[in-house]
């Protein structure tokens, strides 16, 4: 058993020799630049999150947003959203670990970190303009991608959602005019065998279509030494058609659609070693009972449940624009529909301590978003839209526990919640840019806010009508309530263009996330729904680029005050008189974030270029009442709530950095040699909310090289990769509970080799 009494200082070094070392490689190699006569420029950088009436360049964005091309994704070989938010400061774009592909998303410090569908994202997920509401099948494959753009803080007043945390924007590439394409084929270790391709398709002068589509299938990186299958399997396929058509100069329509099914295995939990349970005094834990000592090599695991995951997602986008003579109108609206079936040893353990046998679940959502942006003079240019979203999603969630016996004869107790929901929101939006001079602007925003919630709910219980057909109708005692919340965001600032390359901002915003029900609640008394989370942040920060185009470098300061902050946590609630653990939504009343943002690039000669991003956060509750944070089973205030202001947030590390190079070197006049090296490190950091010292996350550092030949003359490339080259081990969550403790996530070494043809 481990201890995490306080933060080890040798930790908080690496940190400086990280950055010590970054800076010495720049420094080093910054003369090798400056001799160069005319050496090749950073490439200007457009961004679409703002829609403005006209393209802006990131650097005259007034927040703070990285944005990543979809050659530059396809550069670090990423497999989904996960790898590309360890590249952006403060951004941890994770999936929940306990079911694969359900986004825990964070930024500034602000997430879910948990599974309970009716908890609204923190941080927003946009694909192709369309607002994600779901948790499972959320987190996007990194396949024929245009850009994702990662906005940090508030963004109530351009995205038609609110979101207190931030917002993932993701732009898949649209038909070109010409015929041409790609095909792409991988092969890598854990038997991964991924294709991936799309063509454009000129139908006439004014309708073109793009095919794009991807296969992956791999082993899981978990040997189940129970069964001597692996967890969990890959079996990916998606198929993505889109269109654009331009009838007029002024005319646009792009329609978008998806096909995702994904078929392999569920979560490998691992088990960790809780025979002795410094939280307990009384009762033997079940594995003191079952005298289980699990596998000392983290990805040797041993479950009687190997599970499965079975998902479907449909999804059609229609993009709409017309370009008036002030302005552009544009109309996004589209639909997506869910189908997750999953089987989870949650336990992981070859008893069946706790899982999930047969869960099902689906969801569909529409939404609308109509706005007009318009750059009409010289001095405002203004974006307003309108809003309107509405999802519904049915859940059944089978649990089977230990309560008794033997692991030979066990006695397990089944129990089954239902939960059918429907949500609403409506919004009004709009941002407006006063120039007052040729270097001062002043930015003013608002939204107004109005959303409804339904649930009709079954209890967790044993039924085992209920259990056995998943259906409401069979529920004995439903449970039916609606909310509505109502909010006005604000936002001000003010914009100086200090030089011609130097660009700084400071503005002062709100957000706002409406208040959730908790569907996992084991009696209706902790249905809900818990008070809306409210924050008001401040920003400062400074965009410059300097050395004739060659050093881009961004600097962003913050302080962000919340207001009932939504926190999921396995908290001592009373049944029937008798205390019991179960997990419950609540609210911390008050929590202040504080944080430095900084992003450089810089062209160190024609064919060298390097990359250097550092986050820092000082994430505090300033209240937390009402929660038992010593877990002794009582609720005491003068002792518990004093403990729970000392809580750090989970998934929060205090230090990031990530530090990389690129390097191409000419071979003739129609080759060239591509070598890529990265390294992303995160500070040691909590994964639950009462911050269990045996689940924490030590820091942890991930180096990634490739090196690619391409004949771009002839049409052809071939690379190989590296990833987690050092084969570091970390987790992304982690239970710590009374019966056992498990942590789950993690990515082992990879590696592979990439053919690509263009044509």
């Amino acid at each position: 058993m481990s201890t995490y009494t306080s933060r080890p200082c040798g930790k908080r070094s690496s940190l400086v020799v990280g950055v010590a070392a970054a800076s010495a490689l720049v420094a080093a190699l910054l003369p090798a630049a400056q001799a160069q006569a005319q050496p090749r420029a950073l490439e200007e950088v457009v961004v679409t999150s703002q829609k403005r009436a006209t393209g802006l360049d990131v650097q005259e964005v007034p927040t703070a947003i990285s944005v990543y091309s979809g050659e530059a994704i396809e550069q670090t070989f990423a497999v989904d959203l996960t790898d590309i938010g360890r590249m952006a400061p403060n951004v941890q774009l994770n999936s929940a670990g306990t079911f694969p592909g359900f986004a825990n998303f964070f930024i500034r410090g602000i997430g879910v970190s948990n599974t309970t569908r009716s908890q609204d994202p923190a941080v927003g997920a946009f694909f192709d303009g369309i607002y994600v509401g779901f948790g499972p099948s959320s987190i996007a494959s990194a396949f024929d991608f245009q850009s994702v753009e990662v906005l940090r803080g508030p963004q109530g007043t351009l995205f038609g959602k609110n979101v207190t945390g931030g917002a993932v924007s993701v732009t898949s590439r649209r038909p070109g005019n010409e015929f041409g394409g790609y095909a792409k084929f991988q092969l890598g270790n854990y038997d991964t065998m991924q294709m991936t391709g799309a063509v454009d398709l000129p139908v006439s002068d004014d309708l073109s279509v793009r095919v794009a589509g991807m296969s992956r299938s791999a082993d899981g990186y978990f040997n189940n030494l129970f069964n001597g299958q692996s967890k969990p399997e890959d079996d990916v396929n998606i198929i993505r058609p889109s269109l654009l058509w331009t009838p007029t100069d002024r005319t646009s329509v792009a329609v978008i659609g998806e096909y995702y099914r994904g078929r392999g295995g569920s979560s490998a939990a691992q088990n960790l070693d809780s025979r002795i349970d410094p939280r307990v005094a009384g009762p033997a834990t079940v594995q003191r009972v079952f005298e289980y000592t699990p596998p000392a090599d983290k990805y040797d695991i041993r479950h009687n449940n190997q599970g499965y995951v079975d998902s479907e997602t449909k999804m059609l986008v229609v993009d709409a624009s017309y370009e008036a003579d002030h302005g552009v109108f544009t109309l996004i609206t589209g639909g997506r529909e869910v189908s997750y079936d999953s089987s989870t040893d949650f336990d992981g353990s070859p008893f069946t301590v706790f899982s999930f046998p047969d869960n099902e679940e689906s969801q569909e959502q529409f939404s609308v978003e109509a706005r007009y942006a318009s750059s009409f003079s010289d001095v405002v240019e203004f974006t307003a839209g309108a809003f309107y979203f509405t999802q519904e999603y049915d859940i059944g969630e089978r649990r089977e526990f230990f309560i008794g016996g033997t692991p030979a004869q066990p006695t397990i107790f089944q129990q089954v919640g239902l939960a059918l929901t429907d949500d609403t929101s409506y919004a009004l939006f709009g941002e407006a840019n006063w120039n007052l001079n040729d270097r001062w602007s002043l930015l003013v925003g608002g939204r107004v806010t109005h959303e409804e919630k339904e649930v009709v709910f079954c209890p967790f219980s044993g039924n085992a009508t209920v259990f056995a057909s998943l259906s409401m109708a069979d529920c004995p005692n439903t449970v039916t309530d609606d909310e509505t919340w109502t909010s006005f965001s604000p936002k001000v600032g003010v914009n100086w263009r200090i030089t011609d390359d130097v660009f700084g901002y400071a503005t002062w915003s709100t957000g706002f996330r409406s208040g959730s029900y908790n569907i996992r609640a084991s009696i209706p008394e902790t249905l809900g729904p818990v008070d809306e989370e409210e924050v008001v942040t401040w920003e400062a920060g400074v965009k410059s680029t300097l050395m004739d185009d060659r050093l881009r470098f961004n600097v962003a300061l913050f302080h962000s005050s919340y207001d009932d902050i939504q926190r999921t946590i396995s908290d001592t609630v009373v049944v029937n008189g008798v205390p019991q653990v179960a997990q419950v939504l609540r609210n911390a009343a008050e929590a202040t974030i504080t944080g430095i943002e900084v992003e450089s690039s810089v062209m160190l000669t024609d064919t060298l270029s390097a990359d250097f991003s550092l986050g820092y956060l000082d994430a505090k509750y300033d209240r937390f009442p009402g929660i038992d944070a010593d877990r002794n089973g009582v609720y005491e205030p003068a002792i518990d709530d004093p403990a729970a202001e000392r809580l750090e947030f989970e998934r929060v590390p205090e230090f990031e950095f990530t530090a990389g190079l690129q390097h191409r070197m000419p071979i003739g006049d129609n080759a060239e040699l591509f070598s890529r090296v990265s390294y992303q490190w995160r500070d040691e950091h909590f994964v639950d909310t009462l911050n269990s010292p045996s689940i924490a996350v030590d820091s942890y550092g991930l180096l990634d090289a490739s090196i690619t030949y391409d004949r771009f003359g002839d049409g052809w490339s071939v690379a190989i990769f590296g990833r987690n080259l050092t084969d570091e081990d970390f987790h992304d969550f982690g239970f710590d509970g009374g019966t056992h403790r498990a942590v789950w996530g993690g990515v082992p070494r990879t590696y592979g080799i990439e053919l690509t043809t263009r044509f």
